[in-house]
């Protein structure tokens, strides 16, 4: 929690907790449905959209904006890295300040201000004491309208992101995520690595991230979502001033094809000689985030992968003991994105975890999920569905969020009777359609002597790299 929000929150008695609207059935304590705070939608005259939530819990304002052109999707081959340093030099320096006053104009109020570039969308965040919105109003346009771009700080933010990916890879952990997306999905734009490469980063010019940001950066492709203690009619006039002056632009950006599922097994083996655990991830292409069975795959995920005492985590960690932590993904995309299935081991446990590991998904697929699992799970998921709804930040990612896939507030003020509804036969549907059970793609990092026999029992198709070299 950020140290000015941890800080006001203390002052606060428990009840007065920022929150969702919540309801609770009439027989009982359950919560029967959560509800989305009301806020007003605006699409200015240059056609950025803009998101307003009133909250007058505390004297904060927090702010998300979300760039859906300039994600890294958008990065040229060879350049990858691009939309991410992009987005990242925003703070850096505008036309009117430089990275020192905006640093020191942040930290003399005990702000925050923020941004970077995940797949699909470039995003920034932004929170400050209400007695601050003129300042946060200013930092937060201008920074998006006129960044500077300064070649010193180019350069040194390449220098750091070269060494931080090299410090990463010191940590299978830290990297299994980037060459299982880049494995997974090849050339497609999935696999563009957000945070670039070794060999990517040092060949981005300052004149290429000016042009990037200048055909990337426009008002129409923007949302901006502003949750907190303010006045809607007071904030959105002072948006469309200092947004006016932006004007919209049509850009030709390329259609993405969904990528294709896995046609058979493959593997990639990752060499780390020092290593003395494997760590691996298997999975699939699996749905888009606006697919109709989204939460219903979730409810799934919840019960094989999800929590705690998910079925994979109880064979391969509580019952066997062979990892710390094993758990399963669905990556949220406009596109289908991935499904994953990630744990690490001690070297010779490699094979003897991944077998493990496959059998929980094909006793998925042959047995399903039993009443009382299903029940369960979707109590438990309700439970721990309102926290994640609490903060103003919070709620600004879901608001950008919702907006970016096209799903509106009654994602939010129906997940609960969706959770109901949910039946077993439309569980063994999803587990049938989206979790995959044979044809799959492995990554596995560690010790090549001791992973590749195991690796040949996966699969005849094997590629293999060193983790030394550049690139995922």
């Amino acid at each position: 929690m950020k140290p000015l929000l941890s800080l006001l929150l203390a002052c606060l008695p428990l009840a007065t907790t920022p929150g969702v609207a919540a309801e609770t059935s009439a027989n009982s304590s359950e919560i029967a449905s959560v509800r989305l705070p009301e806020y007003r939608t605006v699409k200015l005259d240059n056609g950025l959209t803009l998101l307003l939530m009133e909250r007058h819990q505390l004297p904060l304002v927090s702010f998300r904006w979300s760039m859906n052109s300039a994600g890294a999707v958008c990065d040229p081959a060879g350049r990858e890295g691009l939309a991410m340093l992009t987005a990242s030099l925003l703070r850096k320096g505008t036309q009117s300040r430089s990275a020192e006053q905006i640093a020191a104009a942040v930290d003399f109020v005990g702000g925050s201000l923020d941004a970077g570039a995940a797949r699909e969308y470039a995003f920034g965040t932004a929170e400050f004491v209400k007695k601050d919105i003129d300042l946060a109003l200013d930092l937060v346009s201008d920074t998006l309208i006129h960044p500077s771009f300064p070649a010193d700080e180019l350069d040194k933010m390449i220098k750091q992101e070269v060494d931080g990916i090299k410090d990463d890879k010191t940590v299978p952990g830290q990297v299994i995520e980037r060459y299982y997306e880049s494995f997974l999905f090849g050339t497609h734009p999935y696999g563009h690595i957000p945070g670039g490469t070794e060999t990517s980063l040092p060949r981005i010019t300052r004149e290429q991230v000016l042009d990037f940001h200048a055909n990337h950066y426009v008002p129409n492709q923007l949302i901006l979502a502003v949750v907190g203690d303010f006045s809607t009619a007071a904030v959105e006039a002072s948006l469309r001033e200092k947004f006016r002056s932006w004007q919209a632009k049509l850009l030709s950006l390329p259609e993405i094809a969904a990528a294709p599922r896995v046609r058979e097994r493959r593997v990639l083996l990752v060499e780390k000689p020092d290593a003395t655990q494997t760590f691996f991830r298997f999975g699939d292409v699996a749905l888009a985030r606006a697919n109709q069975d989204w939460v219903t795959v979730q409810v799934v995920n919840t019960l094989f992968g999800g929590r705690f005492t998910s079925m994979i985590n109880t064979v391969l960690r509580i019952d066997s003991g062979l990892t710390y932590h094993a758990n399963s993904y669905f990556e949220a995309r406009r596109l289908p994105g991935s499904f994953s299935l990630v744990a690490y081991t001690q070297n010779e446990a490699t094979g003897r975890a991944l077998d493990m590991a496959l059998e929980v998904l094909k006793r998925l697929h042959e047995k399903g999920l039993s009443p009382d699992q299903l029940q369960s799970v979707k109590t438990y998921i309700k439970g721990q569905f309102g926290p994640t709804l609490q903060t103003n930040d919070q709620l600004g990612k879901v608001l950008c969020d919702l907006q970016f896939y096209g799903l509106g507030p009654d994602y939010i003020n129906t997940y609960f009777e969706r959770i109901d509804a949910m039946t077993l036969a439309d569980a063994n549907r999803v587990i049938a359609k989206y979790f995959p059970s044979d044809n799959l793609a492995f990554v596995l990092i560690g010790q090549s002597a001791t992973i590749e026999p195991v690796a040949k029992k996966l699969a005849s198709q094997i590629s293999k790299k060193s983790i030394n070299d550049p690139g995922f």
